[in-house]
């Protein structure tokens, strides 16, 4: 049962995940320098966003291509650098020729903050996929893999700019969101 979803996961998250993370040990693991308590309301002005609000609104805009089957993916440019946007439409564009789509509700949470300075930040954070279903042809699929945790790298060149997303990874399957921010 687990390879289905592993291999349904793989389709809804492929624009997700630009390389494989190096497994976490208790020896390298680093302690939260921060971590965000309240979600903020989202900003009107992209530069003004932090990285979780830039992280939240990639995610959400992504969802909601996928649900129309991928027919605008104007989003990567918004949220992702220019390398990892041109990366991510080919996926879309493969996900849109498929024929297939997601519907269902995706959470984050335990959002924190590894490293930040003024140009560049490591965020974590835990997804539940679970409630997502992925369709084909009005076909239900399967479930979406279920929980994940996600660690992306946001830069920019000033304060002025909006945080862009610049690499995307999850950790390898059996991290639990659970384990990992005890």
């Amino acid at each position: 049962m687990r390879t289905r979803h592993r291999a349904l996961t793989a389709l809804a998250m492929a624009s997700l995940v630009a390389l494989p993370l190096a497994a976490c040990s208790a020896e390298t693991e680093e302690k939260p320098t921060e971590a965000a308590t309240q979600e903020a309301p989202p900003s009107q002005d992209p530069a003004d966003a932090t990285p979780q609000e830039r992280v939240d609104a990639y995610l959400d805009a992504f969802d909601a291509a996928a649900a129309k089957g991928w027919e605008d993916t104007s989003y990567n440019s918004e949220y992702l650098t220019p390398d990892l946007a041109e990366q991510a439409d080919s996926v879309d564009a493969e996900n849109r020729d498929s024929g297939a789509t997601i519907e269902g509700e995706r959470e984050l949470s335990n959002w924190t903050v590894r490293e930040q300075d003024e140009t560049s930040v490591v965020i974590e954070f835990c997804q539940d996929t679970s409630k997502q279903r992925i369709m084909r042809d009005g076909q239900d699929g399967g479930e979406a893999e279920g929980l994940d945790v996600g660690k992306f790298t946001l830069t920019r060149d000033t304060a002025d700019e909006p945080w862009l997303i610049a690499e995307k990874q999850f950790y390898p399957e059996g991290t639990t969101c659970a384990k990992h921010f005890a």
